[in-house]
C-alpha cells in the first residue's frame, strides 16, 4: 500500500456541477513524460472508473492482453498504450487530473515542489490523497510516510505481525484497535525530506545533493 486519503474523493468524482464530470475514466498525473506513457502519463496507483460500456471495453481488452504487461513489465504502460487506442476507437474520455488535489512521488521528491509540501503538512492545504510513487522501495515508502504524518500502523503490527497479534487477540476492540492509532505515528528518518515535524536535527540525508526541507 503504498497511497493514503487526506480526505474522501468520491464526492468530488460524483459531483454533476464538476468540470470533470464527464469524462470516462480520470487518472493522478504520473509525472513521467516519455513516450513509455504518452499522451496522458496516466498513473495507476490512483484512478477513477465511470461505470459505462467503454470503460467496460477498456478492461477487458486489458484483461485479453496479459501478455502486453508481462512484455512491457507494467501494467501502467500497457493501460496507457489501451487508453490512446481507445480514445479513438470508442471516443473514451481520459482525464489526467491536477498534483494540486491528487499529488505523488513526482511532488514529493522534487525540490521545486518544496513549497507546496510545505503548505500541505502545515494543514495550508488538503489535497485528496498521496501516493508514494517514484520511490525506490517499500521500506522507502513506509519511511517517508511516517515522517510525513500518515503512518497509522503500531511497529508490532508492521511486516505481517498483524497475523500474530490477531491470533492472541481476546475480548473487544479487535485487530482496529490492536494494530492502528488514532494519532499519526510520526518519526524522522531524513531531513532531506518532506516531514510535518521539523526533522533538520535529526535523520540522515537520502540523495547526494540533498538539504534540510525545513
Amino acid at each position: 500500500v503504498d497511497l493514503v486519503w487526506y480526505k474522501n474523493p468520491i464526492p468530488f468524482f460524483h459531483d454533476r456541477s464538476n468540470p470533470l464530470y464527464d469524462f470516462d475514466i480520470l487518472f493522478q498525473d504520473d509525472g513521467a513524460r516519455s513516450l513509455r506513457y504518452a499522451p496522458y502519463s496516466a498513473n495507476t496507483g490512483f484512478y477513477y472508473v465511470r461505470n459505462n460500456d467503454k470503460t467496460k471495453f477498456l478492461f477487458r481488452s486489458l484483461l485479453y492482453m496479459g501478455d502486453m504487461v508481462i512484455s512491457m513489465t507494467s501494467h501502467q504502460q500497457a493501460l496507457a498504450a489501451l487508453l490512446d487506442e481507445h480514445s479513438s476507437l470508442t471516443g473514451l474520455r481520459v482525464k489526467t487530473m491536477s498534483g494540486v488535489d491528487f499529488p505523488g512521488g513526482y511532488h514529493y521528491h522534487r525540490k521545486k515542489e518544496i513549497p507546496f509540501l510545505k503548505d500541505i503538512v502545515q494543514g495550508k492545504h488538503v489535497p485528496y490523497l498521496m501516493h508514494m510513487s517514484w520511490t525506490t522501495n517499500k521500506k522507502n515508502k513506509l519511511l517517508f510516510f511516517q515522517q510525513m504524518g500518515l503512518w497509522y500502523t503500531k511497529k508490532e503490527c508492521e511486516n505481517g505481525g498483524g497475523v500474530d497479534v490477531a491470533n492472541g487477540l481476546s475480548g473487544e476492540g479487535g485487530l482496529e484497535t490492536a494494530c492502528c492509532s488514532a494519532e499519526p505515528l510520526v518519526t524522522c528518518h531524513f531531513k532531506d525530506k518532506p516531514s510535518v515535524e521539523q526533522c533538520k536535527g535529526s535523520g540522515a540525508l537520502i540523495d547526494r545533493t540533498g538539504k534540510s526541507f525545513w
